[in-house]
């Protein structure tokens, strides 16, 4: 898989592998969880309709979007993305403004959602 998600001295640790680090310039992100405010699972076309500029990485219509984007009506926040297919995507919301969200394709979206929420509130990690 092209995204491992862990936690990692009170941090999230989200990594880009193999391709996924390719498309997105990057092979990821670092986040303490006090600046973590928490995860969703997205519905994939309502995510993408909110970015306009693509700051690098990769954007091919239909195929991959992945890399920083800009938020339509939230100036100067952007977003980091590793997405596919799928009809839904991880949405994990920071008190950042760069990357105000973080936006992953992964098979345990719902799991994950709910253990970083968990943990952002103070609850104890579930990850390995």
């Amino acid at each position: 898989m092209g995204v491992e998600i862990s936690f990692a001295d009170d941090s999230l640790v989200v990594k880009f592998t193999a391709l996924d680090a390719l498309w997105a310039v990057s092979g990821g992100i670092t986040v303490p969880f006090t600046e973590v405010v928490g995860a969703t699972v997205v519905d994939a076309a309502t995510a993408r309709a909110r970015l306009r500029w693509k700051v690098g990485g990769t954007g091919l219509s239909g195929v991959v979007k992945a890399g920083r984007f800009t938020v339509a009506d939230e100036p100067g926040a952007q977003e980091l993305w590793s997405t596919y297919r799928d009809p839904t995507f991880l949405e994990i919301t920071t008190t950042r403004q760069r990357p105000h969200r973080i936006v992953v394709q992964h098979p345990e979206c719902a799991t994950l959602a709910k253990e970083i929420t968990n943990h952002a509130r103070g609850g104890s990690p579930g990850l390995g």
